[in-house]
């Protein structure tokens, strides 16, 4: 009887570290598909939103459907308020648990746009519950989707006006039905949570010319996240976050997050990102089943501080129990 536990209890653990050197081991796979440096500029891909930490499905697909309520939640960024062309950022998220909490799925809408390039990308997640023992569960995800690029160059009001004009913008690019796809794992109990992404494996080129100068192109991010949970049963309640992105051959970046939870009401905290950006982050619970939220990120590096060009969050989440269960876990992560 006891070997029959300890193999209950071993088979997870081997599931567990086999997931994420699986994950590892794809982000290494970095020799096919590397964008040229001397012929492309790298930026972000993946809108990861100062409140990640209430919403991490667009980054990990494994916490799809992890809590017993149906849900959408949608997303609107908006960066440096003031300078024309600054870059927007949209998203949309549905999630659900399958029949129990083993097993759930979702779908992301992520609409990009910076200047005249918009990116589209639509994703759906699939995530599968293991239990590690009578407190810790292990998650496993996976993302599958297509992006659409469009990059209207035909538009751009060139300094040297139309009588000299420039080949490279005499025509507008538009590319369909790029492939998406990405794993996760996350592992959590009822105080913490660790988890380990990466939402986009394939490397995918957007041509930004007509001499296919890739200007944008997807970076295979790694991701790993975590929080705590402090003071389950009192009226002030303490959560800090960390989320650590990091690519091959990119400099890796640390948001570092205090938040804290007043009667189960009202969320209240502070984010520090390690590209010398602070960021102050607040949550409503307006009604039993709508939470809104807001972020207001400020850069503070001697060159752009004078500038003052906030980047501005919002958040807004619908959920609602769909089997009508008599008792659900309060969502705090």
């Amino acid at each position: 009887m006891k070997n029959k536990r300890a193999t209950y209890l071993l088979i997870p653990a081997i599931r567990l570290q086999f997931a994420f050197g699986l994950l590892l081991l794809l982000l290494s796979l970095n020799a096919q598909g590397q964008i040229d440096r001397d012929r492309s500029h790298k930026i972000y891909t993946e809108p990861v939103f100062t409140q990640y930490m209430n919403g991490m499905q667009t980054i990990n697909p494994a916490y799809a459907g992890m809590w017993e309520k149906v849900g959408v939640q949608v997303f609107t960024r908006r960066y440096f308020v003031g300078q024309d062309g600054a870059p927007l950022m949209m998203a949309a998220s549905w999630y659900k648990p399958v029949k129990n909490d083993n097993n759930g799925m979702g779908l992301n809408i992520t609409e990009e746009h910076i200047g005249y390039e918009n990116k589209l990308t639509i994703a759906a997640d699939y995530s599968y519950q293991v239990r590690l023992d009578w407190k810790t569960n292990l998650r496993l995800g996976l993302k599958v989707g297509v992006i659409n690029y469009d990059n209207l160059l035909t538009r751009y009001d060139l300094d040297w006006g139309q009588d000299d004009p420039d080949e490279a913008f005499a025509t507008d690019i538009h590319q369909r039905m790029m492939l998406k796809w990405g794993v996760g794992a996350l592992v959590y109990t009822r105080d913490y949570y660790i988890g380990l992404s990466i939402p986009q494996i394939i490397s995918n080129k957007f041509r930004a010319d007509v001499i296919n100068f890739s200007s944008l192109a997807d970076v295979r991010y790694l991701y790993l996240l975590g929080g705590y949970f402090f003071g389950r049963q009192r009226q002030v309640r303490f959560k800090p976050t960390l989320l650590v992105k990091a690519a091959i051959g990119e400099p890796i970046t640390a948001d570092f997050a205090a938040n804290w939870l007043f009667y189960d009401k009202f969320w209240v905290g502070a984010m520090y990102r390690t590209n010398n950006t602070a960021a102050i982050v607040t949550q409503f619970v307006m009604m039993k089943n709508i939470r809104f939220g807001y972020a207001m990120e400020l850069p503070f590096g001697r060159e752009i501080f004078k500038y003052q060009l906030q980047t501005h969050e919002i958040r807004v989440v619908y959920e609602f129990d769909f089997y009508r269960r008599p008792y659900t876990r309060k969502q705090y992560f």
